[in-house]
């Protein structure tokens, strides 16, 4: 026998990791009320790509589906750019739920395995309680079963007081009854025959789990905050609305976590009040506070369709595309346009409302950037997202590290700038001339890479590091720059005549 070429060769394969993902911008929801529909307070969203699975669930006589209708009648909308639409719960009234039953759950099993180990018994025992009623299970009989399906069968046969199913490669035994009464526990070990709780994971310390019943109940209406806190625990999204008219007082409150959680909402105004300049319109109010993540819109006719349209259109950017950066301004939606006057028009663009209107008998969107433009708050927020995930993904997928060396802190700067130069194609950043008197570092090195980048990224230096920010393993300071590309959105044309 040939001596082994390790002896001579060795190989080591250093794989990288799995990479994180970055966000979808395009994810967005719409929050209903409805209690008649398949969402509750135990079961708050549900994901759709067309209008017909949202008819299906909540039929095609609800505000649900109305307001979907909109959403994907929208072209292009965020299902065109990758992303989905949530239909969140809000429990805008009090909400009543049903008693539910007692079960003891395994945990997942291999069919194939589980399969062979029942065969070979046939004086299967396991002994249980439901409801205070101890049952013994004995003689249960497996050499003939081929699925789960016929463990289950054996079981259910043998108990009285509650029945067994398979549930996602999982057995359970359920109590008959409901409500408070309805208990159950773990399997156990009679001493004869062949246990089998430990096989199919019922007995205490398998892995299986218990639930012991619960009485109806009423939950109390929450707030609107409240529902989008709780939805954002369970899905991701980065745009949001609610089909329900929120209060002044609640567009506040939800403006204020809109911008704490980096998530665009959409909210649509229709009273004459919105549109002055005064503390008291809260309108006004959210704009004095710089809550540019809360997109205000304006419509005579109270039209909150407006909304799920807009924010539909708004979030169909594609970052690996290129001029893939849109502005919202010009657009056309799935919806009425309404007609204004000069005065409503300029007093909805001091105030911070976007309005949807005609020009030359043309629907169009006429934005306001008194509150920001909705485009560059949903851009610099994939921004942000896209350089925390490239930025991570870096560090994890090196096998071995980055060292706190120059060729490190190079490796660094060398993502951020990737990151800058996908923005920069796709239309979010552009070379130009810097104008705000802030920078850092040598200042023409730094309006010289704006300049020809639209973006300049600087290392703090690794000399001047502290000692503990060095025994901590920290970067050095890294800072960055960048120049948005903007959006032309009128213009001026002077023409001289000669005769």
């Amino acid at each position: 026998m040939s001596v082994s070429i390790k002896n001579v060769v060795t190989v080591t394969l250093l794989e990288g990791g799995q990479l994180a993902l970055v966000d979808n911008p395009n994810v967005v929801t719409m929050l209903t009320s409805q209690q008649d529909g398949p969402l509750s307070s135990a079961s708050r969203y549900r994901i759709y790509a067309d209008s017909a699975a949202v008819a299906d669930d909540f039929g095609t006589a609800s505000q649900a589906y109305d307001f979907a209708l909109s959403f994907f009648g929208t072209s292009p909308n965020a299902t065109n750019a990758g992303g989905f639409l949530v239909m969140g719960y809000w429990r805008g009234a009090d909400e009543s739920t049903d008693a539910t039953a007692a079960s003891v759950t395994g945990i997942q099993l291999s069919e194939a395995t589980v399969v062979s180990q029942m065969q070979s018994i046939s004086d299967g025992t396991m002994d249980i309680t439901i409801d205070a009623v101890a049952e013994s299970l004995t003689g249960l009989n497996f050499q003939s079963v081929t699925d789960f399906a016929g463990i289950v069968g054996v079981i259910d046969a043998a108990l009285v007081g509650g029945t067994a199913t398979e549930d996602d490669q999982k057995i359970v035994i359920t109590s008959a009854t409901t409500g408070a009464l309805s208990e159950i526990t773990f399997a156990t070990d009679p001493g004869t025959g062949t246990f089998v709780g430990n096989i199919l994971a019922l007995s205490a310390g398998s892995g299986g789990y218990l639930t012991q019943g619960a009485a109806a109940d009423t939950l109390l209406a929450e707030t609107k905050l409240a529902a989008i806190t709780e939805l954002a625990g369970q899905v991701k999204f980065r745009g949001a609305m609610f089909i329900d008219n929120p209060t002044d007082l609640e567009s506040k409150d939800l403006a204020e976590w809109a911008q704490a959680n980096s998530v665009l909402m959409y909210d649509v105004f229709d009273s004459p009040d919105n549109l002055n300049v005064d503390p008291a319109n809260v309108v006004w109010d959210i704009k004095l506070s710089s809550l540019t993540n809360y997109r205000m819109l304006y419509s005579k006719t109270g039209n909150r369709k407006l909304a799920a349209s807009y924010m539909g259109r708004a979030h169909t950017v594609n970052f690996g595309a290129e001029n893939s950066a849109l502005t919202m301004h010009l657009k056309e939606l799935s919806v009425a346009a309404e007609e204004y006057t000069q005065t409503e028009v300029t007093a909805a663009k001091t105030v911070g409302l976007d309005i949807y209107t005609t020009i030359k008998l043309t629907p169009c969107v006429l934005t306001s950037g008194a509150n920001n433009f909705v485009d560059e708050r949903y851009n610099l927020i994939a921004f942000v997202d896209y350089l925390q995930i490239g930025m991570y993904n870096l560090l994890k997928l090196t096998a071995t590290k980055i060292p706190q060396t120059k060729r490190g802190i190079a490796q660094l700067i060398d993502q951020t700038e990737k990151t800058s130069r996908q923005f920069v194609r796709a239309g979010v950043f552009a070379p130009g001339t810097w104008s705000s008197p802030d920078y850092f570092g040598n200042r023409e090195k730094f309006e010289q890479n704006i300049l020809d980048n639209g973006f300049y990224w600087l290392a703090g230096s690794l000399a001047e590091q502290t000692q503990s920010s060095r025994e901590n393993r920290e970067s050095p300071v890294i800072q960055g720059a960048v120049k948005m590309a903007g959006a032309v959105h009128s213009v001026d044309l002077l023409v001289f005549v000669n005769r």
